[in-house]
């Protein structure tokens, strides 16, 4: 399987298109070729690949619907792949957490 077979079936598995010419765009970045063989001397590159592109895919509406077709994707499966992502390359976790603000002290 090649990097960009990996690619392509991984985004698949969240209902995601992601033009080749992104794909490639983003691989040049890692110094990675999208017909190279995936193996494990890259496959961290390649997670880094996905930590690079998941912020900006988070960005996208989840649903689309017009004219009777509709595309959509799990942006909750993303959003944890992204955290596991970060934490096994030892990055920030660049997405948004909630937080609690106790405002009891304005009663």
């Amino acid at each position: 399987m090649t990097i960009g077979e990996y690619i392509v079936e991984k985004l698949s598995l969240w209902s995601v298109i992601y033009s080749d010419a992104l794909i490639e765009a983003e691989l040049s970045k890692l110094n990675l070729i999208a017909t190279e063989e995936y193996a494990s001397n890259n496959a961290e590159k390649v997670d880094l690949f996905f930590y690079n592109i998941l912020p900006e895919m988070l960005l996208m509406p989840e649903n689309v619907r017009e004219g009777g077709y509709s595309i959509s994707y799990d942006k909750k499966a993303m959003e944890s792949y992204y955290s596991l992502l970060s934490q096994r390359l030892g990055r920030p976790n660049l997405l948004p957490k909630p937080t609690i603000t106790d405002i009891s002290n304005e009663w």
